[in-house]
């Protein structure tokens, strides 16, 4: 028994990981309930939800060995069977990729000149610095992964998916610097209703949980609003991804797999 007593430490220290990890996300989530619109289950971006898998996976395995060791070579082998299967189920839902509506012929043809058109005209913005000189400004706070860049003169000019004139763009900051992940076309009216160019396959979207000053500048999420400020319905908003996005070219958020992917390689 002797020697089953570091890994019996090991599987304690992977329990109270977990433990520690669901107080942190619970915390997360008590402080901004509408974060969960946001986030996958299992979201490896996610720290708090990496230390929740991590520290099951290590006492669901300590375990195991003791199992084995103590008990039954056979018995500790068939307790790695469940474990071995929910990683396996776990991995394929994660990397499945999700099924996606189809549209009809011009839904799709719609989809696809909107995606190519602001695909090329936000090409030169691959550098932010391009972007900031045209009039882009930071819209979130610069720190987190997903910096939304706005251009006011653009977000009240009257058009609607216009291309050439992209209301705001969308970088992730990677460890080799800013990367542009996509576009957003917004309205101008909070209680216009969006247009329907290809159904389904543009899913339009908006916010309430958002904490806004008099001035308009984004400083938190509900329901922890900073004092003089306060939650209203955004306009509709539509994203462009111009990376790959398990979700959809015009998805509301962007998969946790591609954002680790572009996080590291850029």
């Amino acid at each position: 028994m002797s020697r089953a007593n570091p890994v019996l430490l090991i599987c304690f220290g992977g329990a109270a990981a977990a433990l520690l990890g669901l107080a942190w996300d619970i915390s997360i989530h008590s402080a901004n309930p509408a974060l969960a619109a946001h986030e996958s289950p299992l979201d490896v971006l996610i720290p708090a939800h990496d230390l929740i898998a991590a520290g099951v996976l290590v006492a669901a395995c300590s375990a195991a060995w003791v199992i084995g060791r103590s008990v039954n070579r056979w018995l500790g082998l068939a307790a790695l069977l469940p474990i071995l299967a929910s990683v396996g189920w776990i991995a394929d839902a994660m990397l499945t990729v999700p099924r996606l509506p189809t549209g009809t012929p011009e839904q799709r043809a719609a989809a696809n000149q909107l995606w190519q058109q602001t695909e090329s005209a936000t090409e030169r913005y691959r550098s932010l610095a391009a972007a900031r000189a045209d009039g882009y400004i930071a819209y979130n706070p610069i720190g987190q992964l997903l910096v939304h860049y706005v251009k006011p003169a653009y977000m009240q000019d009257g058009r609607v998916l216009d291309p050439q004139h992209v209301e705001s763009l969308v970088y992730e900051n990677t460890v080799h610097g800013p990367v542009l992940v996509a576009a957003m076309y917004s309205l101008e009216d909070p209680n216009a209703a969006p247009p329907d160019v290809a159904g389904e396959l543009m899913p339009w979207h908006r916010h309430d949980d958002l904490c806004f000053t008099p001035g308009g500048e984004v400083v938190g999420a509900a329901p922890g609003c900073p004092a003089g400020s306060a939650t209203y319905f955004t306009p509709w908003m539509l994203h462009v991804w111009l990376v790959p996005n398990r979700y959809g070219r015009f998805a509301s958020d962007l998969d946790p797999w591609n954002e680790l992917s572009i996080e590291l390689i850029g």
